[in-house]
């Protein structure tokens, strides 16, 4: 069976049986698992999730952000699309485990492109589109962004945590290394865009009210700084993991200190 580069490699680096898989929101002192929830209820809060909230998650990994959305901000109805097919098998067993599977009727596995981002047939329509780090891997994201506005009912929300270029990003010598970065870890350097190209990208799909909030050093220093904490602990880990982790810290460090790359919370709505 082939493997799937999307998988559940980050569940080793949990705590207590959770599952998450996000870069994370950063304080001192951090494990994974509490940074990841950090930055989950960050793009939540953002969202303005609350028991209105009918949510569909594009990218929900191993369900432990899909946990959140019910059990912190105790939404109305979920349901989400995932590309990878044993995550989306994890997150169904989590939602089975805390008994929360009856509140997520529709967990769907699939391409984003190949989907369209449309909710079950018998569902409520979505307020909510929640992204978390995971946009940047879609392979279309301005069809994502057009399919997101028609989807959404009037008044509806979009909010994703992604990249973006750096404002004063220079190119030159140092897109060789981005564009290496970005084919090892699968994402289409088409996606890589300035905030203003990005919100332009929203509003040109019928998307207005854009907010964004740069997270940049608490994202990405944020990350390296707890691997070069954790890697004595990672030699449990398999050797490709390692490579994997160690190879996003230093890229991450690397693309901040540079002004190659930011990472943002960004909000925008359809219009009522």
């Amino acid at each position: 069976m082939a493997t799937e580069f999307f998988d559940t490699a980050e569940v080793a680096l949990n705590d207590g049986g959770q599952s998450w898989g996000n870069l994370g929101l950063w304080c001192e002192g951090d494990s994974y698992s509490e940074a990841c929830r950090r930055l989950a209820l960050e793009l939540g809060t953002m969202a303005g999730l609350d028991s209105s909230s009918q949510v569909l998650d594009v990218g929900f990994g191993c369900g432990d952000q899909l946990l959140l959305w019910l059990e912190h901000f105790d939404v109305a109805s979920l349901q989400g699309v995932n590309l990878s097919a044993s995550q989306t098998a994890r997150a169904k067993q989590r939602l089975q485990q805390h008994g929360q599977q009856q509140h997520c009727r529709h967990l769907g596995q699939g391409d984003v492109a190949d989907t369209d981002c449309r909710p079950a047939p018998d569902a409520a329509t979505p307020n909510r589109i929640l992204c978390l780090d995971s946009a940047y891997h879609f392979p279309a994201r301005p069809g994502f962004f057009a399919h997101a506005a028609s989807t959404l009912s009037g008044g509806g929300k979009l909010c994703l945590s992604d990249f973006v270029l750096a404002a004063n990003y220079p190119g030159g010598l140092l897109e060789l290394p981005l564009r290496a970065m970005l084919q090892a870890s699968r994402i289409p350097r088409a996606n890589l865009l300035t905030e203003a190209h990005y919100t332009a990208q929203l509003a040109d799909a019928g998307f207005n009210h854009i907010e964004t909030r740069d997270i940049s050093r608490e994202v990405m220093l944020g990350f390296s700084g707890w691997w070069s904490r954790y890697r004595e602990k990672a030699r449990q880990l398999p050797t490709r993991s390692r490579l994997k982790y160690a190879g996003t810290a230093g890229f991450l460090h690397w693309a901040y200190r540079r002004d190659v790359l930011r990472y943002v919370i960004i909000k925008a709505e359809v219009a009522a």
